[in-house]
């Protein structure tokens, strides 16, 4: 039962990540490299504060939150003043960045990772079964959900799509693109810091390797197999493709090339969907709740 619970756990994050950079993705046309550096600033951040300072929860909800905007607008002020592939190069530049810091500095315990980490407490309980971390991981990802569709669906989503679709055309109405892609771009950072934090309290452990650039890839994966635009479709990706190698357990397939199996079918189903159905598993205008 405790696999599933921590797969379900999973899932969850992975849907908050997928729904936060779909936002930049598939709404606003900003494809961003650097989502899992923001992942990781999150979790280091909730580490740091659990094993020095306070393991509560909201506090470390909040102090996540701001660290990680912090950091995106470290990462959007230069990196939004450039289009298109240029845009992709400048935050893949800045994931590398972060992750080095991750592996060299001594506060983040270098490549070895922090371990130790106390559960998260919870108005004065604290939150140690696996069940009660689903529950926590599900909730934010309801609420990245809930706080997107109703972005999407207000006349700010609206401006996204007009962003995505002619930057010219929208500036030449009075609008500033430059506001309002580093407000979607904050937005996500929000998402994804807090993701981190569900991560750290999950693992009670930390490694920086869960954020390298394979991460970011994976990420931008999930968003296109599920449909760019499309939240539902982020769900049902995160949930396919984190089941999906799972299934290896129960093949006979040796563990040692288990994650190059994995790697392979990731890059064949992202070949597929970009060549042969790039609206994903559910297109944007087919998105069931819109």
């Amino acid at each position: 039962m405790e696999y599933f619970i921590y797969i379900g756990t999973l899932i969850a994050i992975y849907a908050t990540l997928t729904i936060s950079l779909n936002l930049l993705v598939g709404y606003t046309g900003l494809i961003s490299i650097a989502q899992a550096a923001i992942y990781g600033v999150g979790a280091y951040t909730t580490a740091l504060l659990a094993l020095n300072f306070t393991n509560d929860l909201l506090i470390s909800f909040v102090c996540a939150a701001v660290v990680g905007v912090f950091v995106s607008l470290i990462i959007a002020l230069p990196s939004l003043r450039l289009t298109n592939e240029y845009f992709l190069i400048a935050t893949m530049g800045f994931q590398a960045i972060i992750f080095s810091l991750f592996m060299n500095l001594e506060i983040t315990g270098g490549a070895s990772g922090l371990y130790g980490i106390p559960h998260p407490t919870l108005f004065g309980h604290t939150i140690r079964a696996g069940w009660e971390k689903l529950l926590v991981a599900l909730a934010l990802a309801v609420i990245c959900y809930a706080s997107a569709l109703r972005i999407t669906n207000a006349p700010f989503g609206r401006l996204l799509r007009a962003v995505r679709e002619d930057q010219t055309a929208v500036a030449s109405l009075g609008k500033s693109v430059f506001r309002v892609k580093l407000a979607i771009f904050v937005f996500s950072a929000v998402f994804a810091s807090a993701a981190g934090t569900i991560y750290v309290y999950s693992l009670t452990a930390l490694d920086p390797v869960a954020f390298h650039l394979d991460e970011s890839i994976f990420i931008i994966t999930l968003v296109i197999v599920g449909g760019t635009g499309s939240l539902n479709g982020s769900i049902l990706a995160a949930a396919l493709l984190i089941l999906l190698p799972e299934t290896f357990k129960f093949m006979a397939i040796p563990e040692a090339i288990a994650p190059e199996v994995r790697q392979v079918l990731y890059g064949a189903l992202l070949v597929f969907f970009t060549r042969f159905r790039r609206q994903g598993l559910i297109g944007e205008y087919r998105d069931v709740l819109k």
